[in-house]
């Protein structure tokens, strides 16, 4: 089942018998539990017909004991097992007999009862009590968010805390987050205790502006590195060396700092490529895999270069790269004279 399935489903008030919620977004599974057991449990009845598992150590007996248990004073009883494991390789969880009981229990569930599996790891969809999940109950991953679903979620979120943010700031404030950047470890647990510092920040005030957003959001490489070479297209020396600075007690690695020099270079020159061929920024958003917001940023930062100079800084990339790595010169010297010679 599709995750936006899921919540439209939940939203109408249809809540099955057997979930399999895994992914990366914990903030999300969560979020989707919360809604069922709101939903199922009133506060009253939930110490009787309510119960949570860990799924690292319990053993399947228990799980499906609890599920035949008839729930008392109301209509359903819920069961959530968290952290469940479903290999059997020497690690903790489900044991091979565990996992051929449990998928004879997906098959007979009680139409009473609503049975919620948490897993950490991506479960096998090859395996017969995946494949059995799948037929009888619904098997949900709660990947990361695309960033028009992301951009719908943030403002939703700044909305039910009493906030109005613009379209461009919204952009911005996703932009500092990190979480669209490439190889991102950044969740929106992360990005929701974002949003909860700038709610509070502006307490008082309906309407969050940029200044807001860029007063309190950390700053990232890839943001860091744009403005970097923003200020070498506005040959704004001292603000370039000033960054530098930043990124230096950062705690950075220089090489990682001049790949991403080098990757942004790369990057105008392709969207400088696109643009004199009449690309917009949401087809080279497309082309390059890249979220709208920095493919229009992009776009804007051409013009602050000929392709001569994005060719040449390119060029001298690779040439301090040679010397860095073969030891002739101080890493975060060779960057200094590298962003100078820009």
């Amino acid at each position: 089942m599709d995750m936006n399935k899921l919540f439209n489903d939940l939203k109408r008030g249809e809540v099955g018998n057997l979930y399999i919620f895994y992914g990366p977004e914990d903030f999300l599974i969560r979020e989707a539990v919360g809604r069922i057991k709101e939903m199922l449990i009133p506060a009253s009845k939930e110490q009787l017909n309510f119960t949570v598992m860990d799924g690292s150590t319990v053993a399947a007996d228990s799980i499906i004991n609890t599920c035949e248990t008839l729930p008392f004073m109301n209509e359903r009883r819920l069961v959530i097992v968290n952290n469940a494991v479903f290999t059997t390789s020497g690690r903790k969880g489900f044991s091979k007999e565990d996992i051929e009981k449990l998928q004879s229990c997906f098959e007979s569930l009680p139409g009473y009862t609503c049975l919620v599996i948490t897993t950490k790891t991506s479960p096998d969809m090859r395996t017969k009590v995946m494949k059995t999940a799948k037929s009888v109950g619904n098997v949900v991953e709660f990947g990361r968010l695309k960033p028009h679903i992301l951009e719908k979620w943030v403002a939703k979120r700044f909305a039910g805390s009493g906030k109005k943010i613009s379209p461009a700031v919204l952009k911005r404030f996703i932009a500092l987050t990190g979480y669209l950047d490439r190889d991102s470890d950044k969740t929106l647990e992360g990005i929701a205790n974002e949003i909860e510092k700038v709610v509070e920040y502006c307490e008082g005030r309906d309407i969050i502006t940029k200044e807001d957003i860029e007063a309190l959001a950390p700053e990232n490489l890839d943001t860091n590195i744009f403005k970097l070479v923003d200020s070498i297209g506005g040959r704004d020396i001292s603000r370039a060396v000033g960054l530098l600075e930043d990124i230096r007690r950062s705690g950075e690695p220089p090489v990682r700092v001049l790949f991403m020099v080098a990757r942004q270079f790369r990057l105008l020159l392709q969207a400088s490529y696109m643009k004199g061929m009449g690309y917009s920024g949401r087809a080279v958003a497309s082309k390059l895999q890249l979220p709208p917001f920095v493919a229009d940023s992009l776009m804007r930062q051409t013009a602050n270069f000929t392709r001569e100079d994005l060719k040449k800084a390119l060029k001298e990339c690779g040439e301090v790269d040679i010397r860095i790595k073969s030891g002739r010169i101080e890493p975060w010297l060779a960057l200094e004279l590298l962003i100078a010679s820009l």
